[in-house]
């Protein structure tokens, strides 16, 4: 597996599957249970007030996208300086 880091998100409710869970849970954890869905994505959202206090999502299981293509779009948010705020780890399974 590799993992790769980014300070932005793909989108908002974007892969068409995603999995919320407490901000509080450890990160691997968190990476568990994205091995146990093959996900290839998780996020961490940041905390902005009590009605959204930050989670982490687990997004991309449903293989409705590809990691390519899923790379792709954090990129271009990257570059786009989109969803700032988030970290996400982009997850490349190795067989």
């Amino acid at each position: 597996m590799e993992i790769t880091k980014y300070n932005s998100d793909s989108g908002n409710r974007d892969l068409s599957s995603e999995t919320s869970y407490n901000k509080d849970i450890p990160f691997i954890e968190i990476l568990q249970k994205a091995n146990e869905l093959k996900a290839f994505l998780i996020v961490k959202t940041s905390y902005i007030n009590n009605d959204r206090p930050g989670a982490w999502y687990i997004k991309g299981y449903n293989n409705h996208y590809t990691y390519e293509e899923i790379k792709l779009q954090i990129e271009e948010n990257v570059k786009n300086k989109k969803h700032t705020k988030r970290i996400c780890y982009l997850i490349k399974y190795l067989n």
